[in-house]
């Protein structure tokens, strides 16, 4: 690809080689056409529901991708004023690539920054691969539509502020599991964070009671 090709390609989004890519559509057709879907094998317990780890996306590609002269690259561009892009290629073995582009959030903390870029690998890798999530899959086998939710009010983040009344353990907890922000909690959540917010606190006051007989 030259220079001038490079400059003037988009700094995120979607792009593919210049020349004709009928062999990657061809193969990554033929790999779709028997790829499983991602396995959910990690466990979030505050939200009580399961996800997929990046390590299930890649077992779900790496059989139909390497039998049909597929591979995956993902690396981090760093730019002049420090913003970080995150690049998720899919190569053919003729040369042709398709390649998608994502930025990555500005974040100083070392483990938040690992936490926000594996999750950015996993999330940009399924969507350039096609990879649906077993759940999904699931969903749509059963002719059900996969559920679509909206951020919780504010007015249901101040209920759950009241909820934790002060508790800093249970509040870092919380905020650690949503980004450190509770209106990112999806409606479809909200009951789920509920019941997990109530069961740390009343391990507290177990303790707390257990402490005071002692």
């Amino acid at each position: 690809m030259t220079n001038e090709i490079e400059r003037h390609e988009p700094e995120s989004g979607y792009k593919t080689t210049p020349n004709n890519n009928s062999n990657i559509a061809t193969a990554l057709s033929k790999a779709q056409g028997v790829m499983q879907g991602a396995k959910k094998d990690k466990k979030n317990p505050f939200f009580h529901s399961s996800y997929s780890t990046l390590a299930s996306v890649f077992d779900a590609i790496r059989d139909p991708f390497s039998s049909n002269g597929l591979s995956v690259s993902q690396m981090i561009d760093v730019k002049d004023d420090g913003k970080q892009i995150l690049r998720t290629q899919i190569l053919h073995s003729s040369g042709e690539f398709l390649e998608s582009r994502m930025w990555l959030p500005i974040e100083l903390n070392p483990q938040k920054m690992g936490s926000a870029i594996t999750y950015a690998r996993r999330y940009s890798l399924m969507a350039i691969a096609g990879i649906p999530s077993e759940d999904d899959d699931g969903n749509q086998a059963s002719g059900k539509p996969a559920p679509v939710s909206s951020y919780i009010s504010q007015q249901d983040v101040s209920n759950l502020e009241s909820l934790i009344n002060g508790n800093a353990r249970v509040r870092k907890l919380v905020l650690a599991n949503c980004n450190q922000n509770l209106s990112s909690i999806t409606v479809d959540r909200l009951s789920g964070a509920i019941k997990w917010i109530k069961h740390e606190i009343a391990k507290d006051s177990k303790l707390e009671i257990d402490s005071d007989n002692d």
